[in-house]
C-alpha cells in the first residue's frame, strides 16, 4: 500500500467519524428539543406535505378526512380535517332549515394555527351564537393569500348556501402575496396564483407560477434536500430557521415590503435595498391595493349574487397589538415611521367604497393586551393567536355582527 493510499484511507475514516459525530450531536440536539418544549421524543410530522395536497387552481388544500399534528417550538397541537377538506365537523352541502349558515374565509390566523379544533375563533363563535340557529363553517387554509381565498370561496365555499360570509384580512402578508411584483420583493419562492388588472381593471388570476411551483413539487426534493433531512431533525431544522432569521433578517430585510405601506406613515428610504425608488415603492404598492380590494369586490359580489351578505375584518397582527412587540421592532428601525392603526384606517376606507361593513378587531384585541390576564400571542419561534386570543376576537365578533344586524337574514 503507498503512503498516499494511506493517507487517503485515513483521511476518508477521519471524515467518516466527523461526519458520524456531527449527525450524533444534531440527534441529541434534536430529542433534547423534543422533550424540552413538547415532553416527548416522539415527533409527530407538522410539515404541510403531510396535511397539504396539490391543488391545480389554489396550489394546496388540506386533505379530506386527515389528522395532523401542528407542531413548533411555541406549540404542539392536533387539528382535524373533514372530508370536505375543511377544519371543523362534517356538515351537509344545504343548511338545515331555521340555520343561519355563517362561512368564514381566512388564513392561519382564523384557521388557527396552534390551537385546538374547538380553540379557535370559527369554533368559539359557534360556541358563543349557540347551534340551535346558527351553524359556522371555517374555510380558512394556513398561509392562504386574498386570491386564493376568493378561488376556494367562489369555486366551492357558496356552494354550502351560507347566509353571511365573512373574510378575515390579514395586512401583515396578504397584500403581498396577492400581486406578483410585489411577491418577488417579499419572498424568494412564489408558488401561489396571482391576481392583477387587465387595462379595462378587471381582475385576472395568473397561474404561471403556481403551475412551475406544482412542476417542482411533483419532482420532489433533491438529493440535498434529502440528505439534509437525514441528517438534521425537524426540531433543529426550526432552530436554524429562527437563528437564520434573526441573523440575516431572511425575508425581513426590506421593511418597505415586508411591513410596507399598509403599516406605515411613510416608506422608510434609509432601508431601501437594491436601488430602489420611492416611486417604485409608491407604484407597486398602489397597484397592489388595488388588485386587493378588487378581489374582496368581487367576493363580495359572488356572495351577493349567492344570496349571502359579506362583511370583513383585518386580523390583528402581535405587532399591532403588544407595545413591546412595537416597541422593539422600533428600536430595530429607528428611523421607520410606523403606524400600526393605518390597516385598519385602509380596510374601513376600502369597506366605506365598496359599502362592505368593517368589523373592528383592533381595540378589542388591544384591551385584552392591555388588561395583561392572559397572554393573547405565542412567542419563540411563531406569533399567531393562543386560544385566548381566539376567544377575545370571537366574543367581539359576535357582538359586533349583532350590533351591526348582520345576524340576521
Amino acid at each position: 500500500m503507498t503512503m498516499a493510499v494511506a493517507r487517503a484511507k485515513r483521511w476518508a475514516g477521519s471524515a467518516l467519524l466527523v461526519l458520524v459525530a456531527v449527525f450524533a450531536t444534531l440527534w441529541v440536539a434534536e430529542f433534547g428539543l423534543r422533550l424540552t418544549f413538547h415532553g416527548r421524543l416522539g415527533y409527530a410530522s407538522g410539515n404541510e406535505g403531510e396535511w397539504h395536497i396539490p391543488h391545480p387552481t389554489r396550489g394546496w388544500a388540506h386533505r379530506p378526512s386527515s389528522i395532523f399534528q401542528m407542531q413548533k417550538l411555541a406549540f404542539s397541537q392536533v387539528a382535524h380535517i373533514n372530508s370536505r377538506g375543511i377544519r371543523g365537523p362534517e356538515f351537509e352541502l344545504t343548511p338545515k332549515p331555521g340555520i343561519t349558515r355563517i362561512l368564514i374565509v381566512s388564513d392561519s390566523g382564523t384557521f388557527g394555527s396552534g390551537v385546538a379544533d374547538d380553540e379557535n375563533i370559527a369554533a368559539q363563535l359557534q360556541k358563543i351564537l349557540g347551534n340551535d340557529k346558527f351553524e359556522v363553517i371555517n374555510l380558512s387554509v394556513a398561509a392562504y393569500s386574498t386570491v386564493q381565498e376568493y378561488l376556494w370561496l367562489t369555486e366551492e365555499g357558496l356552494k354550502y348556501k351560507p347566509d353571511l360570509v365573512l373574510l378575515g384580512f390579514a395586512p401583515g402578508n396578504d397584500v403581498q402575496t396577492n400581486y406578483y411584483p410585489l411577491q418577488k420583493w417579499f419572498q424568494r419562492e412564489a408558488k401561489r396564483p396571482y391576481a392583477r388588472l387587465d387595462a379595462a381593471g378587471k381582475l385576472v388570476i395568473e397561474q404561471q407560477q403556481l403551475n412551475a411551483a406544482l412542476e417542482r413539487k411533483r419532482k420532489g426534493p433533491g438529493l440535498k434536500d434529502r440528505l439534509y433531512d437525514l441528517l438534521v431533525g425537524p426540531m433543529v431544522q426550526k432552530v436554524i430557521r429562527q437563528a437564520s432569521q434573526a441573523l440575516t433578517g431572511g425575508r425581513r430585510t426590506d421593511p418597505n415590503v415586508w411591513i410596507g405601506w399598509i403599516m406605515m406613515d411613510d416608506f422608510a428610504m434609509d432601508y431601501a435595498r437594491k436601488g430602489r425608488t420611492r416611486a417604485q415603492y409608491e407604484q407597486i404598492w398602489r397597484d397592489g391595493w388595488a388588485v386587493t380590494g378588487a378581489l374582496i369586490k368581487e367576493m363580495r359580489d359572488r356572495s351577493v349574487q349567492a344570496g349571502a351578505r359579506f362583511a370583513m375584518w383585518a386580523y390583528v397582527s402581535k405587532l399591532q397589538a403588544e407595545p413591546e412587540t412595537l416597541k422593539r421592532l422600533q428600536q430595530a428601525l429607528p428611523k421607520a415611521k410606523l403606524d400600526m392603526d393605518k390597516p385598519e384606517r385602509e380596510l374601513k376606507a376600502l369597506g366605506k367604497q365598496l359599502d362592505i361593513p368593517v368589523i373592528d378587531m383592533l381595540s378589542a384585541v388591544r384591551a385584552a393586551v392591555a388588561k395583561g390576564d392572559h397572554k393573547l400571542y405565542f412567542g419563540l419561534d411563531d406569533e399567531h393567536m393562543t386560544a385566548w386570543g381566539h376567544k377575545v376576537a370571537a366574543e367581539n365578533l359576535a357582538a359586533q355582527l349583532k350590533s351591526m344586524g348582520l345576524l340576521t337574514h
